[in-house]
C-alpha cells in the first residue's frame, strides 16, 4: 500500500510537472503569434497611413472561425462585429493579401465574402504598368483567378504582380492579390485572357484584418454628385 501511494504521489507529480511544461511552451507559441500578429499589424499601419492626405484608415484584427473554399460562392466568418467597429463593405486582407469584403454584421461577428466567390468582383491592376481591369472567380481552382477587360495593347508577361487598383472607396490602393501564371489573346474581342494565381492560400488562414476607410463617406458623397 505504502509503495502504491508512493507511485501515485510520484506519478502526480510527474504528471504535474509535464503539465506545466506543455502550458508553458503553449504560451511561448501564443507569445510568438501574438508578437507576429503584432509586427503584421505595424506593418499594414505603415502601408494604409503613409498618405495621410489622400487615404485615412483604422485596422482592425479578427480570428477566422469559419471558412469555406470548395463552393461557388465562399464566405468567412469572423469573430469581430458591430461592438468592435466592423460595419458592412470594409475590405478585408491577410498580410497585405486581398482576403475580401464584409458583408452581413452583428455585435460579435461578420461574414466576409472571400474572393473565392463567383459573385464578387473587384477594380485590379498590372502594378508595373497601371493598366487597369476587373478580377473574379470562376469558381473552378481556388488558387487562380480570372483578370478582364485588359487591352491587347498592353504589356503583360507572366509573373506581373496583380494589385488592387484604388478606383474602389472599400480598399486602398495596392493590395497584392497575386501573379499572372497564364495570358493569352483571344479571337474576336480587344481583350487580353489573363489567369492569376493568388498570394493566399485560402485554405490555411487563420487571421484577417479590417480596413476601415475613414474617408469613405467624403467619397461616397462627391461621387454621387457627379
Amino acid at each position: 500500500k505504502l509503495s502504491t501511494a508512493v507511485s501515485g504521489f510520484v506519478f502526480s507529480k510527474e504528471k504535474k510537472i509535464k503539465d506545466f511544461f506543455a502550458l508553458k511552451k503553449i504560451n511561448e507559441q501564443l507569445l510568438n503569434i501574438n508578437y507576429n500578429l503584432f509586427i503584421e499589424n505595424q506593418k499594414l499601419k505603415k502601408i494604409y497611413t503613409s498618405n495621410k492626405e489622400n487615404y485615412l484608415c483604422d485596422i482592425i484584427q479578427a480570428t477566422i472561425v469559419k471558412n469555406t473554399w470548395n463552393k461557388n460562392q465562399n464566405y468567412l466568418v469572423i469573430n469581430q462585429g458591430f461592438l468592435h467597429g466592423v460595419y458592412p463593405q470594409m475590405g478585408v486582407v491577410n498580410n497585405n493579401n486581398l482576403i475580401g469584403i464584409t458583408a452581413t454584421v452583428n455585435n460579435n461577428f461578420s461574414t466576409v465574402i472571400s474572393l473565392l466567390n463567383t459573385d464578387l468582383m473587384i477594380s485590379a491592376k498590372i502594378a508595373k504598368s497601371g493598366h487597369y481591369g476587373s478580377i473574379s472567380w470562376n469558381g473552378l481552382d481556388y488558387t487562380k483567378m480570372q483578370l478582364m477587360d485588359i487591352s491587347k495593347n498592353a504589356m503583360v508577361e507572366v509573373g506581373d504582380t496583380i494589385v488592387t487598383s484604388g478606383y474602389s472607396n472599400i480598399f486602398p490602393e495596392g493590395i497584392n492579390i497575386g501573379t499572372v501564371s497564364k495570358c493569352k489573346n483571344e479571337k474576336n474581342t480587344n481583350f487580353l485572357n489573363i489567369e492569376v494565381t493568388l498570394f493566399t492560400d485560402f485554405t490555411s488562414i487563420e487571421f484577417v484584418y479590417l480596413i476601415e476607410h475613414n474617408l469613405k463617406e467624403e467619397r461616397n458623397i462627391i461621387e454621387k454628385s457627379l
